[in-house]
């Protein structure tokens, strides 16, 4: 009888720690098109990001030019937390205006209303896609083989489409 009491204690206690791990709310699931300010603050302050080295935004200031960017990601997502914020930020510095890139929520199936991922091929989130005359260039999927703005850099240098990630 102790031992059955004993085990369900611990099976109490087991199922109480995971019922305290965070989980994504449905509402706090952004899907279709978003904008910066539907972005909650503690999905913009998630990860403490490093600073962006000058030379690097004075480099992606000169190479955007003529560039639009498709950034599919999902708010339930650790890593569209961390490098969300961070391309915004480096988009800013850099003087990318907000009508050049387009913000896109996808649920935790990688899958929209509009299904607008569909045509992009979109398998992970974050999914930086970046074109030019409408045409892909390059995209940065998941995580950057270097750091966000190393490959962003890299991406816009180079006119023939390519793949991150």
């Amino acid at each position: 009888m102790k031992t059955c009491v004993r085990g369900l204690c611990a099976v109490m206690v087991i199922l109480a720690g995971c019922a305290s791990a965070p989980v994504a709310k449905k509402a706090d699931i952004l899907v279709g098109r978003i904008t910066r300010a539907d972005l909650t603050e503690s999905f913009m302050t998630a990860f403490e990001q490093p600073p962006v080295e000058p030379p690097f935004i004075e480099m992606i200031r000169q190479a955007q030019e003529g560039t639009e960017v498709l950034v599919f990601l999902g708010t339930w997502c650790s890593d569209s937390r961390r490098d969300v914020p961070r391309f915004l930020h480096i988009a800013d510095a850099a003087g990318i205006e907000s009508g050049r890139y387009l913000l896109y929520g996808l649920d935790r199936k990688m899958a929209s209303p509009e299904g607008m991922e569909k045509g992009y091929r979109i398998e992970r989130v974050p999914t930086f896609i970046f074109l030019r005359a409408g045409k892909e260039i390059g995209r940065i999927v998941e995580s950057p083989r270097t750091t966000l703005e190393g490959d962003i850099l890299s991406i816009l240098a180079n006119s023939t489409s390519q793949r991150i990630g």
